[in-house]
């Protein structure tokens, strides 16, 4: 066994190497490359009118609608920097209406999830903090940014938005919320989630049902 165990911050999307040499054996030479994003530890969409516990659940999506707001909660690693650009990346799911636009918010709450206390993101305090980025529809049907860039919000399509000057410490946590403008809207963005075959073999049977991660379509931040 190790006489010590040495323990390191590594930053986003570097690679590291490393060799061992025990009683002058050597094990060779090593490396590996860490991932340049991170993904929630837990992200989930609440009626914010029915204030009751929400009990675990495998949603597959994340919806933003009437009285349907979404919540994303990061851990941001130590080791980012003034440095990185930040990205929260999210990718539509299915058909979206879209006609006053969705904003996304700061949420200050920490520590929430879906365990049965009084941090369960049914019956938390759902106030909202600073505004990061509104997605308007014009009237003649273009979707843009507030920046005025035009986005398409079509199946698969992956929305980006630019976190670095509302992140600015590290090592902590940081929460996202998502509400719609118009009692009309909808948006459906893919959840943490999403299984490669959502739990339904192609052949119907009862067994090697794909329980695997999409992990390419999961909300996630992004260092740059």
């Amino acid at each position: 066994y190790p006489y010590n165990v040495h323990f390191q911050a590594f930053k986003p999307g570097e690679t590291y190497n490393w060799y061992v040499t025990v009683d002058n054996v050597s094990g060779g030479n090593w490396s590996f490359k860490v991932d340049d994003k991170i993904y929630p530890l837990n992200d989930r969409s609440v009626d914010i009118t029915n204030n009751s516990s929400l009990m675990p659940s495998q949603v597959k999506n994340l919806e933003v609608s009437n009285n349907i707001m979404s919540f994303l909660r990061f851990d941001i690693p130590s080791s980012i920097t003034d440095s990185h650009k930040i990205k929260l990346n999210l990718v539509i799911d299915g058909e979206s209406t879209l006609n006053g636009g969705i904003a996304f918010y700061e949420y200050g709450q920490t520590g929430w999830g879906e365990n049965q206390d009084n941090k369960n993101i049914g019956i938390i305090d759902h106030s909202l903090g600073a505004t990061i980025a509104t997605l308007t529809a014009l009237d003649n049907g273009t979707i843009v940014w507030d920046n005025g860039t035009a986005v398409s919000l079509d199946n698969g399509t992956v929305l980006s938005i630019d976190l670095t000057d509302n992140i600015t410490s590290y090592g902590g946590e940081y929460s996202v919320a998502i509400r719609v403008l118009e009692t009309t809207d909808k948006v459906t963005f893919f959840s943490k989630e999403k299984l490669l075959t959502d739990g339904k073999h192609s052949n119907g049977v009862n067994y090697g049902k794909g329980y695997a991660p999409q992990k390419n379509v999961w909300p996630n931040i992004s260092f740059q």
